[in-house]
């Protein structure tokens, strides 16, 4: 049985593991209908509901490829932490990640994963050039598809197998981490944006209290690392929690403690391990992208619903900004977004609280991420994006059976 990474989606679908592209065009010729595994990172039903499941971490194909001055082909389907050292070994990196990398490069630009910095786009955005296996089984070229369609495709137009994208010289960052008020951060967080490289913060509930992140380019040498404490934090914020059914002093008591241990941090690293953590603790997570004018509005809206009706919710919420681009499907076509995460425990019910708040995120003009959890339609999602329906008719054309279709993406890609 295949999980994704929370364990909320799961599927007893056969999986088939072609080793050479040939392998993959005649299976995908087949006409049952198919989805492609990356690392199951998506929260959403995106690999189940399919007649066959591929994974393509076998494929005959080298990690990098031909490079040219800022751009190398890479293989699709190698992690990115993976891809990372590939890079540096070449003297390059990527321009900017998330705080994730354990994803597949076509998992994450498929679904528009993103990092943070005011002008710095999701990964998909630095996709040049595609390669990618139709319905048919053909390889599909540039006339098929063009860039801005190709960039963010959920794997509903063919399976992506190379991409060529943007890179950058290999660079240091320093990363700055310090305690603020959450007042403090909502009135100056436009500002950090515009002063820093990369700038985001983590609300920690019931506490007043924001976590901020800052990281710049420098020359610096590299440091020694700082202990990983988010683990730890996670679970002192689950015993709050706990606690906090017995008794609110107490709960209070013991989160004051958690903001009191909280130390400055000032670290420089090789830029994907300064952006990237590991997560060992599972959960379920929603993230909608704003509009930067409302997002601290619906921001306040979202902390004082928490407060008052969800004292259960202990994971914290998480704050990032990321740079306009032009992908059809791209939450951030068109201008800047500002995210907004929230999340619950892996194996706790998030049904009450994501419902309570995604009505927020809607009636400002939110876009969700799509690899997170939602429960928007077609007809939702076409008034969000302005070439929806120029996607759904390609959609069609490429894959006219729905081969790539599962029921969970029909109601959001068929009307």
């Amino acid at each position: 049985m295949w999980t994704n990474w929370a364990g909320n989606q799961r599927a007893d679908t056969p999986i088939a593991r072609p080793s050479s592209i040939a392998d993959l065009q005649q299976a995908v010729a087949q006409p049952q209908t198919m989805r492609v595994l990356g690392a199951g990172h998506s929260f959403t039903p995106i690999v189940a509901g399919g007649d066959r499941i591929l994974d393509l971490s076998g494929l005959d194909l080298p990690i990098l490829g031909e490079a040219t001055e800022g751009r190398v082909w890479v293989n699709a389907n190698a992690r990115l932490r993976d891809l990372s050292l590939a890079l540096a070994d070449r003297g390059l990196a990527f321009r900017n990640l998330g705080d994730i990398n354990a994803q597949s490069l076509a998992g994450a630009v498929s679904t528009a994963t993103h990092g943070t910095g005011r002008g710095l786009p999701c990964l998909a955005a630095e996709i040049t050039a595609a390669k990618m296996v139709g319905a048919n089984g053909d390889i599909l070229s540039e006339d098929d598809i063009s860039l801005e369609i190709a960039q963010v495709t959920l794997g509903m137009l063919g399976i992506l197998i190379e991409a060529e994208i943007s890179v950058v010289p290999k660079y240091n960052l320093r990363r700055q981490v310090q305690l603020s008020s959450v007042a403090e951060s909502l009135v100056t967080m436009h500002q950090k944006w515009a002063d820093n490289r990369n700038f985001e913060f983590f609300y920690i509930p019931f506490t007043g209290k924001t976590v901020e992140l800052r990281h710049a380019l420098t020359e610096a040498p590299e440091s020694k690392a700082p202990r990983d404490l988010d683990m730890i934090a996670v679970k002192v914020l689950k015993l709050a929690r706990s606690v906090g059914r017995v008794s609110e002093g107490l709960r209070a008591a013991i989160l004051k403690l958690l903001t009191l241990a909280q130390s400055d941090e000032d670290y420089v690293g090789e830029s994907w391990r300064v952006l990237c953590s590991d997560r060992r603790i599972q959960f379920k997570e929603m993230e909608y992208h704003l509009p930067p004018d409302v997002a601290g509005d619906v921001l306040q809206e979202v902390l004082t619903r928490l407060h008052r009706d969800h004292k259960d919710i202990y994971f914290p919420i998480e704050v990032r900004q990321t740079a306009g681009d032009t992908a059809c499907l791209s939450p951030f076509q068109g201008g800047p977004r500002i995210s907004i995460a929230i999340h619950t425990d892996a194996s706790e019910d998030h049904q009450r609280y994501f419902e309570a708040i995604e009505p927020l995120f809607v009636e400002a003009g939110g876009r969700p991420h799509w690899g997170k959890m939602h429960n928007l339609t077609y007809k939702d999602l076409s008034a969000l994006y302005p070439d929806f329906d120029r996607f759904c008719e390609l959609r069609e054309q490429l894959d006219p059976t729905g081969k790539f279709l599962t029921p969970a993406l029909a109601r959001l890609f068929r009307p």
